[in-house]
């Protein structure tokens, strides 16, 4: 089997779809700041640009001290969420 090399798998990529495909290969969930988060399947949609955006896990908001009404519920945090017993 021919092996492929870094350049031909992203030929004909977009950024969007390059930084999605290394999010997934590392087990990510998505991209965070220290004032925004978003998911892999809708991410980058905000105002801000995603310089300052880092790999992030999803976390399901129980007991959150922000409101995460608009985001389904969910944050994004750079580390993961420990489950509560």
């Amino acid at each position: 089997m021919p092996t492929m090399n870094f350049d031909e798998t992203l030929s004909g990529m977009t950024v969007h779809g390059i930084i999605k495909m290394l999010l997934l290969r590392h087990g990510y969930d998505g991209l965070c700041t220290d004032d925004c988060g978003c998911g892999v399947d809708a991410f980058i949609l905000c105002d801000h640009s995603c310089v300052d955006c880092r790999p992030a896990y999803k976390w399901l908001c129980v007991d959150c001290k922000e409101d995460c009404s608009e985001r389904e519920n969910q944050c994004f945090r750079e580390f993961k969420q420990e489950i509560r017993p």
